[in-house]
């Protein structure tokens, strides 16, 4: 599929150095399909060192450093380097979202895999929890349990908010308002073996949700946000566990909703 300038509304196409062209992190890049199209309110046109040039940076002054960086990597990788680390980013992408498919629960695929699969994607892995499974806990309670094995995977509400309206708004039409979705980026210092213990995490973690759902349901139901940022929770369950396992389970997703 086409998503360059050949298609007529995309006016400027933008990347991010740090993450796949292996510079440090703040680099990013971005390209214009005419100068028309670059508004006056991002290049400021200025007079500096006895000269005027126009800046492109949001607060006008930055450091170089991340441009030598960036123009090292293209001198020292070059296209075939760089179709190299691509390669094995993909490849390694393709694991995870392979690995994933895998999982079921009761006989069904665990997650629906969101991103365009193995040839028409970024090295990232995009997911959701199947639906059709109505599980008890979702993808930012898979993001804090994870977090205790020391693997930060960002889960994201698929939501808005609507100054407009002053109210939540789902981005798709066929989601629920609360459902979310969870990214894997990969990057060339994600190695095979690595890529195998996040999905060994995964898995262990999965199953730890699956002990725990009945907990989570709860914590789902009976926290609510306070003015003050601190949740109240409702009285502490008496079965199965009772306020044991409750204090435990809701310190783990306390200490895990800090990493982020």
């Amino acid at each position: 599929s086409l998503w360059d300038f050949r298609v007529a509304q995309v006016l400027s196409i933008s990347a991010s150095g740090h993450k796949f062209g292996e510079s440090i992190c703040g680099t990013g890049w971005v390209v214009w399909r005419d100068r028309a199209d670059l508004s006056d309110h991002v290049a400021v046109d200025v007079s500096y060192l006895g000269g005027r040039g126009e800046s492109y940076t949001l607060n006008f002054s930055r450091p170089a450093s991340g441009s030598y960086v960036q123009l090292f990597k293209f001198l020292r990788l070059g296209r075939t380097g760089y179709k190299s680390l691509v390669q094995n980013m993909m490849a390694n992408a393709s694991y995870i979202r392979h690995e994933l498919r895998k999982l079921t629960k009761d006989g069904e695929p665990l997650f629906t895999i969101l991103d365009d699969g193995d040839a028409g994607c970024l090295p990232v892995v995009a997911a959701m929890f199947n639906r059709d499974l109505n599980l008890p806990y979702d993808a930012i309670d898979l993001q804090h349990a994870l977090a205790e094995r020391h693997w930060y995977v960002s889960g994201y509400k698929m939501n808005f908010h609507d100054p407009s309206l002053g109210e939540e708004r789902t981005l798709f039409t066929d989601m629920p308002l609360d459902q979310s979705m969870f990214r894997i980026v990969v990057k060339q210092n994600l190695t095979r073996a690595l890529a195998a213990d996040l999905v060994d995490a995964i898995k262990a973690t999965t199953r730890f949700l699956n002990r725990a759902g009945a907990y989570y349901q709860t914590v789902h139901e009976a926290r609510t946000p306070n003015l003050d940022g601190n949740d109240i929770a409702a009285t502490e369950g008496e079965d199965d566990g009772g306020s044991h396992k409750w204090n435990r389970l809701r310190a783990a997703v306390r200490r895990g909703s800090t990493v982020c």
